[in-house]
């Protein structure tokens, strides 16, 4: 809790002193200071949203990356008027996303501990596969833990376990869904989530509590339940989802 509280105060003094900058910026220019046109462009609010991002979050994620990444890419043409990128926009921005799932560190705790049970399951896991479906990778998981790549594709997983510990996905240009209706959970269960022009639905039993702290850019996060047919919440059983979205979307459901 305290180190949230910290990456929450370090925001809001980002997102201050952000705010100044553009205020002083604007009236140095209506004070005809040579201010750069540059300046006043949407790559640069970008860049600025991928400098707040990145201190809000401790630089923990890889959306501030991607914003600054964009940013600079097509600010550079602003820049120097003689050079033109944009032609080679979406092949380099695959390949910088390939690097970024490569490079990376792993965040969480979790994967490091139980990656011997994920190699020792990988097996297992597959054992699930369903053979006749054709909209994407479906599989059903009995362990405690998932960890999804979607990368231009869709992946679609029920999980299984009574004891589910949480999981991460990252969809870039893809979708994931997440079937948590046959799982169970006590107390709080983190599920992380990146989603870079991508989305994931997650569907949870109707009495969970889903603890909503997904933050992004051009991003939305829709809890779709019909909350008329639900039964009492159990606050005993909190999922929190945790990330960001860039251009991306998280949609809540249940049956």
């Amino acid at each position: 809790m305290e180190d949230k509280n910290i990456h929450r105060e370090n925001g809001r003094v980002i997102g201050g002193l952000i705010l100044v900058a553009v205020g002083a910026a604007l009236l140095l220019r209506r004070m005809d200071f040579p201010i750069p046109d540059w300046l006043f462009t949407w790559p640069m609010i970008l860049i600025l949203v991928g400098v707040y991002t990145g201190f809000k979050h401790n630089f923990q994620n890889a959306s501030w990356i991607i914003l600054m990444a964009i940013g600079g890419f097509f600010l550079f043409d602003r820049i120097f008027m003689n050079v033109s990128l944009e032609p080679y926009f979406w092949p380099l921005f695959i390949i910088f996303i390939g690097m970024v799932f490569i490079l990376r560190p792993r965040r969480n705790k979790w994967w490091d501990q139980n990656r011997q049970q994920f190699r020792n399951d990988w097996k297992d896991k597959w054992n699930y596969k369903v053979s006749n479906d054709d909209s994407g990778d479906y599989s059903a998981d009995s362990n405690d833990y998932f960890r999804i790549n979607s990368v231009f594709s869709g992946v679609k997983r029920t999980v299984l376990s009574k004891t589910f510990k949480g999981g991460s996905i990252s969809c870039v240009f893809g979708g994931a869904e997440i079937d948590l209706t046959q799982a169970d959970i006590t107390g709080n269960v983190i599920i992380r989530i990146e989603a870079v022009f991508g989305g994931a639905k997650i569907l949870v039993p109707s009495n969970w509590v889903v603890q909503n702290e997904i933050d992004g850019v051009f991003h939305g996060v829709e809890d779709k339940r019909n909350y008329a047919n639900t039964a009492a919440m159990n606050t005993d059983k909190v999922l929190v989802l945790k990330g960001s979205a860039v251009f991306g979307g998280i949609e809540i459901r249940s049956y």
